[in-house]
């Protein structure tokens, strides 16, 4: 596998106004995955260990094709949730839909772009902020009336007048009072407005989804005719709109409009709320699908084959972050994968590449890949482990906290994917040797595939007797330079070239004799 450098242009991205490129803010893009990951008809959320271990948010720069920030938010979320292989299969169908019509793809994109805006990302705030409240709503209805009737008799009792003024000025503080509440919610309703607008645009174009989206949509748009007046800002650079603005902002206060349209407003919200989590659903599908479907053409995919038993078949698999990537083909039957390899041979790399492959599988339905065939499993992985000094943890005990997750996961009755990098590297050889041996076995028994990197040829040695496949990555020495083919050979690997490297490197002839000696002596010792 070779380690080039990451991809830094993300490709798709819509250019802002300079040209450049626009940066993910994975705060803002994120936030629809944290709001709705407690969804328990999930098969698995994809854990932070795993998102980090699989730099699975820089994959989402290099996959993301989306238009809108709901499809933007809606794809990161499906690649972090496993939702089961109907559901997966259901979502290839859509893309298929998008690649066999490139008319119906732009005519989309042109609906969704309203939803391009970073404001957009606000919507998902009305499906699962807490609602505020309006306080004293029972005095704002009963001021509210006092004002209409005062302001009515005035012309046969003028006194009212000034009883009218004196609602007047509480009904100002109770209106700008509830002002910042208002605000807060002004951008999402604007979006509502955008996305209802958008949503019957799909359906006109009767994109996958359109039949059950159409009663979402007339729900919807009984919430959206409310929140018209609510938020509602004049034009600063137009003086007739500011002064009708004024005017009707004047209105708005003396008969307490706004708040009780606002109360009635977030009624409305909590009421349909599963209606406009179903809109932003039928939005963000469609701008996935269409997402993934540019992806497909734009690069070499497949379709993955979801198997039973306890058999990976990857095909020419590369990993989607790495230019002019050697591709690999591995098949497993029966057995995990036990992997060895030189330093920066590409070991890690080709686990990480085999996760990904199976994650983007589940989710997206496609693989960087000629083929790949897998169960559908749960995704666990153990690779990058770091000491925790805030909380006085030493690294081992990092490790151990870390393997135990997996073997918690191991417990269940659906088959997992874990992978693990260099196993409890943070004990001495006789433990780490004797506890990863009785680690992975556990781990590798039922249905459950294990794929592990390890430089211990001891523990190769062990593990291959308890149904793990070796396989390694090597290199040979060109012109004084350590040279890397990045292909997958069957076996153990019988060569070490740590010793090697600090020879190319120039350390001190001395040095370099007296670590050859040193190993040759452990080597005859444990001979």
């Amino acid at each position: 596998m070779k380690p080039t450098a990451y991809i830094s242009t993300v490709l798709g991205l819509p250019d802002s106004s300079d040209g450049e490129r626009t940066a993910y803010n994975f705060d803002l893009v994120s936030r629809y995955f944290y709001n709705d990951s407690s969804d328990e008809n999930s098969f698995q959320v994809i854990d932070a260990e795993t998102t980090a271990d699989l730099d699975l948010n820089t994959v989402f720069e290099r996959i993301d094709r989306t238009t809108s920030k709901v499809g933007q938010q809606y794809l990161y979320s499906k690649l972090r949730t496993l939702r089961g292989e109907d559901e997966v299969k259901g979502f290839g169908g859509r893309a298929d839909r998008f690649s066999e019509d490139p008319e119906l793809t732009g005519r989309c994109r042109g609906h969704m772009a309203r939803l391009a805006g970073d404001d957009a990302y606000d919507l998902q705030n009305l499906i699962f902020d807490k609602p505020a409240e309006v306080r004293n709503i029972a005095l704002v209805y009963l001021l509210s009336f006092a004002a209409v009737a005062a302001l009515l008799l005035s012309p046969f009792y003028p006194l009212l007048l000034l009883l009218f003024l004196a609602i007047f000025a509480a009904n100002l503080y109770i209106h700008y009072s509830n002002k910042l509440s208002i605000s807060l919610y002004a951008s999402a309703v604007k979006q509502l407005s955008l996305a209802l607008k958008t949503a019957r645009y799909l359906t006109v174009e009767e994109v996958p989804g359109t039949q059950e989206a159409k009663d979402d949509i007339r729900q919807v748009a009984e919430v959206e005719r409310r929140s018209r007046v609510v938020g509602t800002q004049g034009d600063g650079g137009n003086e007739l709109a500011a002064i009708g603005w004024l005017l009707f902002e004047l209105v708005k206060v003396a008969f307490n409009i706004e708040v009780i349209l606002f109360h009635r407003f977030i009624g409305s919200i909590v009421a349909k709320r599963e209606a406009i989590h179903n809109l932003f659903r039928y939005i963000g599908e469609t701008d996935a699908a269409i997402s993934v479907a540019q992806l497909r053409t734009e690069v070499r995919t497949c379709r993955p084959e979801f198997v039973e038993g306890k058999y990976l078949k990857a095909e020419q698999v590369v990993h989607p972050l790495i230019d002019d990537c050697v591709p690999n083909t591995l098949v497993l039957d029966g057995t995990g994968l036990l992997l060895t390899g030189s330093n920066m041979s590409g070991k890690t790399t080709f686990i990480r590449t085999l996760m990904l492959n199976a994650l983007l599988a589940e989710t997206i339905d496609t693989c960087f890949a000629a083929a790949f065939s897998a169960p559908y499993m749960k995704i666990y992985s153990s690779i990058r482990i770091s000491d925790d000094i805030t909380e006085g943890t030493s690294y081992y005990l990092q490790e151990v906290l870390t393997v135990k997750r997996l073997l918690d996961a191991a417990q269940g009755a659906q088959p997992c994917l874990f992978a693990r990098d260099e196993l409890f590297k943070g004990t001495n050889t006789t433990e780490r040797i004797a506890a990863g041996k009785a680690v992975l076995a556990h781990l590798n028994r039922g249905p459950h595939i294990v794929l592990v990197s390890t430089h211990d040829i001891e523990l190769a040695e062990l593990l291959y007797r308890d149904g793990y496949e070796l396989h390694h990555f090597r290199e040979e020495v060109v012109d004084g330079k350590l040279v890397f083919d990045y292909q997958l050979h069957t076996g153990p690997l019988t060569t070490r070239n740590a010793i090697r490297i600090l020879e190319l490197y120039d350390y001190p002839p001395e040095l370099i004799a007296e670590a050859y000696g040193v190993q040759e002596q452990l080597m005859q010792k444990a001979d």
